[in-house]
């Protein structure tokens, strides 16, 4: 099945959406995320599972598509900048309306190519177009990785978005500004990276959760930055790709 999580009601962050193809955590985000299902998976008692279409077939014939397009509408709908900034506080209120839209579509296919991003992002190819510094036979393990430093124009010490320090062997620069663009959840996808991603220690129970141990690739965290960089670049372009917001009359 798959599921488009967004922001729940009364959200306090920006609105998010985000399409996933296992069961998401209700705090995904804020607020409390709602989950619209593409199938409604009922127990049947011939079968351990059965299907059933959970989209709503009168809207889609009146949009003119089949269902799966009809999903892929609304996904792509949803992640129109427009959209989200001209019923800003709507959605932070109640749950998204979901309007006809002239050129509808293409925002099918970008809500497509959006879906394909999003769920198969550990196999996008690793962004090639960052600078890498490493060591002689640096070690890829991750304890926590930081952004570099650099002097606003005040003076000021402020983190340098553009270079994440992954290790002390390690270090990735010419990271683009745009990467930075594509939110989820009010922290890009990039910082969320950094963020999960570190060695901790619960301080009651003294268990330590080490990332290193989640894949028998030691390069895994690494190269999965690598892809949600490039992820969160061909997101932004997606987007900025669909057509003007127009509601059909």
């Amino acid at each position: 099945n798959l599921v488009i999580t967004t922001s729940g009601r009364g959200s306090t962050k920006d609105f998010s959406v985000l399409v996933c193809d296992t069961i998401p955590d209700m705090n995904s985000m804020s607020a409390g995320s709602q989950g619209f299902m593409r199938y409604d998976n009922e127990v049947d008692e011939t079968s351990l599972f059965q299907n059933n279409d959970n989209m709503n077939q009168a809207f889609a014939d009146k949009l003119g598509l089949n269902l799966d397009d009809t999903f892929a509408y609304v996904y792509g709908l949803l992640n129109s900048k427009e959209y989200q900034e001209k019923y800003a506080n709507d959605l932070k209120k109640d749950l998204a309306r979901i309007p006809i839209v002239k050129n509808k579509e293409r925002y099918v296919e970008v809500g497509q190519k959006l879906m394909d991003l999003h769920l198969n992002y550990e196999e996008v190819p690793v962004y090639d177009g960052v600078g890498i510094t490493t060591a002689k036979n640096p070690s890829y393990k991750v304890t926590k990785m930081r952004f570099a430093k650099k002097r606003d124009e005040k003076g000021k010490s402020v983190n340098d978005l553009s270079t994440i320090i992954f290790n002390s062997d390690i270090t990735i620069s010419n990271i683009p500004e745009k990467a930075y663009e594509y939110v989820v959840n009010g922290r890009s996808a990039i910082e969320w990276i950094i963020d999960q991603y570190q060695v901790k220690t619960d301080k009651k129970s003294g268990i330590t959760d080490d990332p290193n141990d989640y894949s028998e690739d030691e390069k895994y965290i690494f190269n999965l930055l690598l892809r949600i960089i490039n992820v969160s670049v061909q997101t932004i372009d997606l987007i900025n790709s669909l057509p003007k917001f127009e509601v059909e009359e």
